[in-house]
């Protein structure tokens, strides 16, 4: 603490109060603010799978796996707890495992366990489940997750909510809470991130249905006819890496688009499998891919934006517009459906709500909608978020007269240059 208390006011002196007062606030954001309630306890859960049968199946869940049976157990066993309601095959490729995998899995009832003779790598063995599933859609899932009840429902709707995705990702979380990503962003010498890495999972940035560039590979959905039509993940990838991001080009190159589905909650234990160094390993392939992709895809990639830009606005797909309410309550969604359909129409809307909060569904649906949805504990300081956020925006609509003497004032002064209009003088 007492280090804290120094190194605040060394920025004091450095940088005055108000940057001083957004790095405080951001610590607090990322330290103190709501965390996820995770189902991380699965050690009692009995593993075992309802049999599929021949019927049609929603989904076919695919986990590679190389070693780490620890992991695999955990992750079947929160698949059997999470309580889904999609009728789906888990398909286990065990990529020719020296432990236990084997012995342990082939027991359990209803899992379909299937083995390679060879170590192929990760990308062979999700090309050779894919090629074994009877589900519509293919969900390819790492072994060191822990998925959270809802997470496989969530994503299988977002191909219900938006017909033309062809590609879904879900929210990936540190077993602590915090976020691990919330889509990736491709910049355009073939470099990548995570987008929210460490920070807050809750933060409303992350917390909408938006498109993406990619989703990693760790748990994302894909149509099986599409994935087939594809050919799969490309092999000039092996062993691994890259592979998601070029598969999220072709998903796009094909007429589709890739969505980050925030509802879908996984918690992935970074670099169990591969590590976390690109000195060595499998990892090390991170690199070198990394220069084939650029090649491969060098006309494509000079529409996205350069390595070092911020990436909120990396993320950002075409205009985004902020509209801000006095209170959330039935009169701002109201207000907020008709300038959607006059004024917003193929914008991204962002919702500020200085007072109230919207229950828990309403909150929920705006989410899926893909309105970015600040209210509670994330809309108490509303000068200083509007120092923090008005660069993201290319537009001010304020539901209420009221509103117009701060917030015109603020905007003038932190974002200079973006129109601001009335609602209510409409």
């Amino acid at each position: 603490m007492r280090q804290r208390l120094r190194n605040a006011w060394d920025s004091l002196r450095a940088q005055g109060a108000m940057p001083t007062l957004d790095r405080s606030w951001d610590f607090v954001r990322r330290r103190w603010s709501p965390r996820p309630a995770l189902s991380l306890d699965v050690s009692t859960v009995t593993l075992a799978f309802p049999s599929a049968g021949t019927e049609t199946l929603a989904a076919s869940i695919i986990i590679p796996v190389y070693n780490n049976l620890a992991c695999t157990l955990d992750c079947l066993r929160s698949i059997v707890a999470s309580g889904d309601e999609a009728s789906c095959e888990v398909i286990v490729v065990d990529d020719a495992s020296t432990d236990a995998t084997r012995e342990t899995l082939e027991g359990v009832p209803g899992l379909r366990y299937e083995r390679n003779d060879v170590n192929s790598g990760f990308i062979r063995t999700c090309n050779t489940g894919a090629a074994l599933a009877r589900g519509r859609f293919l969900v390819l899932l790492n072994n060191d997750t822990v998925v959270q009840p809802g997470w496989l429902d969530s994503l299988l709707k977002t191909f219900h909510d938006y017909p033309d995705t062809g590609l879904a990702g879900s929210r990936l979380l540190y077993p602590d809470g915090l976020l691990q990503e919330a889509g990736c962003v491709i910049f355009a010498d073939g470099r990548a991130g995570n987008y929210g890495r460490l920070d807050a999972a809750l933060d409303p940035r992350y917390s909408c249905v938006r498109e993406t560039d990619y989703c990693s590979g760790a748990s994302v959905a894909i149509p099986a006819e599409l994935f087939s039509r594809l050919g799969g993940f490309d092999e000039r990838y092996l062993p691994a890496y890259y592979e998601d991001a070029d598969l999220a080009m072709r998903v796009r190159q094909a007429g589709f688009r890739v969505r980050y589905q925030p509802h879908s909650w996984v918690v992935h234990l970074e670099g169990v499998s591969s590590g976390v160094s690109e000195e060595g390993g499998v990892k090390a392939y991170q690199r070198s891919n990394r220069f084939k992709f650029a090649e491969h895809w060098a006309q494509a990639l000079r529409e996205f934006p350069p390595w070092g830009v911020s990436r909120d606005l990396a993320v950002k797909r075409g205009g985004r517009l902020l509209m801000v309410a006095a209170m959330g309550d039935q009169r701002t969604l109201q207000r907020l459906d008709e300038i959607r359909a006059e004024v917003a129409a193929g914008w991204s809307v962002s919702l500020f709500v200085e007072h109230g909060e919207f229950d828990a569904p309403t909150a929920r649906r705006l989410q899926a909608e893909g309105i970015e949805l600040w209210q509670g504990f994330w809309s108490a300081f509303p000068r200083g978020w509007m120092r923090r956020h008005s660069g993201r925006f290319d537009g001010v609509v304020l539901l209420d007269a009221a509103l117009s003497g701060r917030y015109g004032r603020w905007v003038s002064r932190y974002g200079a240059g973006i129109p601001v209009s009335i609602a209510d003088a409409g």
